[in-house]
């Protein structure tokens, strides 16, 4: 599989791509793989859940003839390869990415972009999704809420049937794996004061421009 021939499935962390991933195994039997090697910690019933596909020994992906090379990445944007970017609310996914990281930084480091992945904004500037071609861009808020727009949305840039409307129950998933998958959660009762001052000064632009 050559790099140009990779479908990326992008997203600042914590923003919904495992989501992503669960909707196109579930509701169009196609498989996806992840830039990171043990993507989902070895934990086999998510990989299921989510349709997940390992590198083999030496690093390799290797995708059915009947799969698209959809690539999950958390990483800046490197190319023009057709992309599915979705977005969330920056504040729900630092808080979110912070207790991923069993606040072992501060969140106030997540916020100031202190660790691998950078800021919010950084990330959602890179990809530039209102604007750069051959990419369909997903609010992670109506991946939540609004099933049928989204599948129609997805089939028409894949060019794939929809073979499904429904999806194993969040709360189930959350039971088998509790760290990529958790509960529902509110960012407020995190995030305010000085922090979500700086946050929003950090992330004007961003916000402004992707109407959050």
């Amino acid at each position: 599989m050559a790099n140009t021939d990779i479908i990326w499935l992008a997203s600042y962390p914590r923003s919904g791509n495992t989501l992503l991933r669960t909707i196109l195994w579930n509701c169009f039997e196609l498989h996806s793989a992840s830039i990171y090697p043990d993507d989902l910690g070895g934990n086999r019933k998510l990989e299921e859940y989510v349709g997940h596909l390992e590198h083999g020994p030496e690093g390799q992906i290797s995708f059915a003839e009947s799969d698209l090379p959809l690539v999950k990445t958390h990483e800046l944007n490197k190319d023009n390869n057709k992309t599915i970017y979705v977005i969330r609310d920056g504040r729900a996914a630092s808080v979110s990415l912070w207790q991923f990281f069993d606040k072992s930084i501060s969140l106030e480091a997540i916020i100031e972009g202190q660790h691998r992945f950078g800021t919010w904004s950084n990330h959602v500037q890179s990809w530039n999704p209102l604007e750069r071609p051959n990419t369909l861009l997903l609010e992670y808020e109506k991946l939540v809420c609004d099933m049928d727009e989204i599948l129609k949305s997805i089939s028409r840039f894949l060019g794939r049937d929809i073979i499904n409307n429904k999806l194993p129950d969040r709360r189930t998933v959350a039971k088998a794996d509790g760290k990529w998958v958790k509960a529902k959660s509110n960012w407020r009762a995190e995030l305010s004061g000085t922090l979500l001052k700086r946050f929003n000064q950090i992330n004007k632009e961003s916000l402004k421009k992707m109407s959050l």
